[in-house]
């Protein structure tokens, strides 16, 4: 039997403390628990910080806190800060906005291979089933009604398989989001994280992506396992969209794999 990796699993928050206990609750529900949980913070205030200390008091693995300061919207940085404080080989991230599947965390490390990383997908909950799970915290199906893009809350190994197949020439741009994504460890190091010169919201997923396929790192993108749920909310800033689409673009152009502005400054010897 395979041996499986070390897990460490990655959620990024920004003051959102009712939908990150509703995630926090989700990982603690697995069938295979990770490792540790580490909660990437943008600088959040006191109420996610209570959120924190009342779900590590009843979490039966380490619940690690990494923080930083308010200034702007900066999840590069703090993906990678809280990558440098793991200790997982592989590496599992997700947003405070998911809500696993309770086989999720075994799905992500039954499909892990060397050599690859892994982009999932995840279902929409309408705004109204959102206020209605954050109210009750209810179970999530492929039966749950009001769910968009629904063929993503069903779960099954033969599709997946087949559709990693399929998917191998597409382009991260089109089907990569980093709510759902798994590494290894190693993988991450050898392109130094996360680009940093990211800010606002997006672009900074599908740039790791291309720059790890530049690394000679192969793409599973799967569906129909390691399920996620989407909750509702705001659009966030789009400010910086079109700055941040260039970066990607560079890194695609020049087949760049290696960035200056990456974890390496976060990691202590």
């Amino acid at each position: 039997m395979r041996q499986q990796p070390s897990c460490s699993l990655i959620i990024s928050t920004y003051n959102s403390p009712n939908y990150l206990r509703c995630c926090l609750q989700s990982a603690l529900r697995q069938r295979v628990l990770p490792d540790e949980i580490v909660i990437a913070d943008d600088g959040s205030g006191d109420e996610t910080k209570k959120v924190i200390d009342e779900i590590t008091a009843i979490s039966p693995v380490p619940i690690i806190h990494v923080w930083q300061p308010d200034e702007g919207f900066q999840l590069s940085r703090i993906r990678n800060k809280a990558i440098a404080q793991s200790s997982g080989e592989y590496i599992i991230n997700i947003d405070e906005d998911i809500i696993l599947n309770k086989y999720f965390i075994h799905d992500h490390l039954r499909l892990a291979r060397r050599g690859c990383f892994i982009a999932g997908k995840r279902a929409f909950l309408s705004s109204a089933a959102t206020k209605k799970y954050i109210d009750n915290t209810y179970s999530l199906s492929f039966f749950t009604r009001s769910l968009k893009k629904k063929q993503n809350a069903f779960r099954c190994l033969w599709i997946t398989r087949l559709y990693c197949r399929i998917r191998r020439t597409c382009s991260p741009a089109e089907y990569v989001t980093g709510c759902n994504m798994a590494f290894w460890r190693n993988d991450l190091l050898q392109v130094n994280g996360y680009n940093e010169n990211f800010h606002g919201w997006g672009g900074e997923d599908c740039d790791i992506a291309i720059r790890l396929i530049n690394a000679g790192i192969h793409v599973q993108f799967i569906q129909c396992y390691a399920v996620a749920f989407h909750l509702d909310h705001p659009v966030r800033n789009l400010s910086r969209i079109h700055d941040n689409d260039r970066l990607f673009r560079q890194a695609l152009k020049e087949k760049i794999t290696y960035i200056e502005q990456g974890i390496d400054k976060h990691i202590t010897a």
